[in-house]
């Protein structure tokens, strides 16, 4: 029978462990304390759920992209992205995580562990961030599905690591299972990893944050703006649009809704990425880059739009009228089971 592996809060730390530890901990509190702080939490968590699912699903061998992930959650296939072919439902975690990291009841990490768990060598020494990681690489180990690597943003905020779930701080290491690695390389390449997860989560804050004013502005500019404003909220929950998919969320024929979305387009809300004449589909602006399908601003970044009264009222009625086109329509990917449309 083959030793257990050393744990992770057990290994020395070397000055470079120390240096990496420290940047990804500073990476770490930058992103929650931006997000305490931003007025696109629910749109960010969507997107960073996307985002940290995506992850988790490359640990467990799915080659599934995050923009085949926001294709089936919008219904809409995009241009040149082949169907997804897979064996079982790899998206069928998908929903039951986000209702667990969007919970608020200060329960104790320990609560929902499927497995007893004692703490390690080390443990009461080693820092936080250390501890979330022992805990992830013991039970990456005691469980082969996709629940551990999930469950680590829970973790972290259970942990009082951070002050809210960040769905982008899916972590872990497919060698986790077999220990067959130097452990403080594997603490080191997970260490990393979170610093560029949180690295990318604030990027990605800033492109829609920029995205949401530049939108507003717009929509505040236009003397007769229409449903403009409209879809600009739905765009926060559904970034990928076609006329056909967007016509019977705004009670829209498809005719109507095709210019809706040529104007925003015109107006820099949207943007096309279909490469095509006819049933042209469309991204928000931080989307398409954060996919790689538009790419990134060069030279010197652009003013924000200076404040207006007009552009003050619509950011300010974004979080109300958000929750009313919720409990509306419904969240996003909810009742979908297979399938998206080919619109492209």
């Amino acid at each position: 029978m083959s030793r257990p592996p050393l744990p992770l809060t057990a290994l020395a730390w070397t000055p470079d462990l120390a240096s990496v530890l420290a940047e990804a901990s500073a990476a770490i509190g930058r992103l929650d304390a931006r997000i305490c702080a931003s007025f696109c939490v629910p749109a960010w968590n969507l997107r960073a759920s996307w985002m940290g699912y995506a992850r988790a699903l490359q640990l467990q061998r799915y080659e599934i992209e995050e923009v085949d992930i926001i294709s089936r959650e919008c219904g809409l296939q995009l241009a040149g992205r082949p169907r997804l072919e897979t064996a079982g439902d790899p998206f069928s975690a998908l929903e039951p995580w986000r209702i667990r990291l969007a919970e608020n009841d200060g329960r104790h990490w320990r609560e929902d562990l499927p497995f007893s768990f004692d703490p390690p060598q080390g443990w009461a020494e080693a820092p936080a961030l250390a501890r979330a990681l022992a805990l992830l690489d013991t039970w990456a180990r005691a469980d082969r599905t996709i629940a551990p690597w999930l469950a680590f943003p829970v973790v972290l905020y259970r942990m009082g690591i951070t002050a809210s779930a960040l769905p982008c701080l899916v972590a872990g290491d497919a060698g986790q299972r077999f220990a067959l690695d130097p452990r403080p390389a594997l603490l080191k390449r997970l260490l990393k990893q979170l610093r560029r997860s949180a690295d990318e989560g604030l990027v990605r804050l800033d492109r829609l944050e920029d995205t949401v004013q530049r939108s507003a502005a717009a929509i505040s500019g236009e003397r007769r703006p229409g449903k403009l404003a409209d879809l600009g909220r739905v765009a926060l929950t559904r970034p990928c649009l076609a006329a056909r998919s967007l016509a019977p969320l705004l009670d829209l024929t498809i005719s109507g809704a095709g210019k809706l979305l040529e104007r925003a387009r015109t107006l820099g809300i949207l943007v096309e990425v279909s490469g095509r004449g006819t049933w042209r589909s469309y991204v928000t602006p931080d989307i398409a880059v954060s996919l790689g399908l538009a790419p990134p601003p060069r030279g010197r970044p652009r003013l924000p739009p200076a404040p207006s009264p007009a552009l003050d009222s619509v950011l300010a009625a974004f979080d109300a009228e958000m929750a009313d086109f919720d409990a509306r329509v419904g969240p996003v990917g909810a009742g979908q089971t297979s399938g998206t449309e080919n619109i492209a």
